[in-house]
């Protein structure tokens, strides 16, 4: 073969090359249109969708993936899918959860080890997520985003988790659509003080009970649980006889409601019993302290007597 033809050859593999290079790089693409002669077509480089985009922004810091994915489903719903390096195991998931708790998002319900399934409900389970109000006080405002059954309404599981994929069903509007709760009320409904009296700058949320039999209301406070738990548990020791605590301000955070949101909570239980004339007199204190950084500055108290 002739120097001639080597040169030529050698030319011709340069240009090829060249034009592959140029063909594969999104950036040259998306500068060069197609009508200008290049010899080749300019390739479009793939972008994600805004509403993908912005359910990858909430959940993907918080697990460490190879892949990510949002795929459409049943009645408007997202599936949220990401794929891992490594086999996901139960301590896998106690931290994707507890990163997500630390902005704001809160999975409430047990994991589902297998495949996911639309068809595949659960009796109670959620997805929330909360922020702050810009100058409103001690108010929030939450978007929900489990995805339901459209036949039965009931909620879907959370997080389905088969080998190395964690996969999310999530309502379309998740992120977009919010509603706004005052923890601690401007305007308090009429409610009856309790035996033990109030923990100092508590307010009333509701009453779910008032009548001869029973008393129930329910107060928000902004405060340390430490405090407000040794406060009701000298008050009760006061009112009765035999007092009995479960719970304490450093156990481990479990599935509760706190305000009307479903998370995680230290939740402290304080009974006190009193036999007066035959009859028995008690009074009960919940009190439910959430992870969540925009609920946990507060205390839910929930004092029930009769």
């Amino acid at each position: 073969m002739s120097f001639r033809t080597n040169f030529m050859n050698g030319v011709k593999l340069s240009l090829i090359l060249a034009g592959l290079a140029a063909v594969s790089s999104p950036a040259f693409a998306l500068e060069q249109p197609a009508d200008k002669g290049t010899g080749y077509l300019a390739v479009e480089a793939r972008e994600t969708a805004p509403e993908s985009r912005e359910l990858l922004q909430i959940f993907s810091p918080a697990i460490n993936h190879r892949e990510a994915k949002v795929t459409g489903g049943k009645g408007g719903t997202r599936l949220l899918t990401f794929t891992t390096d490594f086999i996901l195991n139960g301590r896998a998931v106690r931290k994707f959860n507890q990163g997500l708790l630390q902005r704001g998002v809160n999975v409430y319900g047990a994991a589902y080890y297998g495949d996911f399934s639309w068809d595949r409900t659960v009796i109670d389970a959620a997805i929330t997520m909360t922020r702050p109000v810009a100058g409103v006080p001690d108010t929030i405002e939450i978007s929900e985003g489990i995805a339901r059954d459209p036949q039965t309404n009931l909620p879907l599981m959370p997080l389905s988790v088969s080998i190395n994929d964690l996969t999310i069903p999530l309502k379309e509007d998740f992120g977009k659509t919010w509603k706004r709760v005052a923890i601690i009320p401007a305007v308090e409904p009429v409610a009856p003080e309790p035996k033990t009296g109030r923990f100092p700058g508590s307010k009333v949320r509701a009453v779910l009970q008032n009548d001869g039999e029973r008393r129930q209301v329910v107060y928000a406070v902004k405060g340390d649980l430490k405090a407000v738990e040794q406060f009701f548990d000298t008050k009760l020791k006061e009112l009765h006889r035999t007092v009995i605590v479960a719970g304490d301000a450093d156990s481990t955070p479990s599935p509760a409601e706190v305000f009307g949101i479903k998370t995680s909570a230290q939740v402290i239980v304080l009974s006190g019993y009193s036999y007066i004339d035959k009859k028995l007199v008690y009074t009960e204190v919940t009190l439910r302290h959430a992870s969540d950084p925009n609920l946990s500055p507060y205390v839910e108290i929930e004092v029930a007597e009769n």
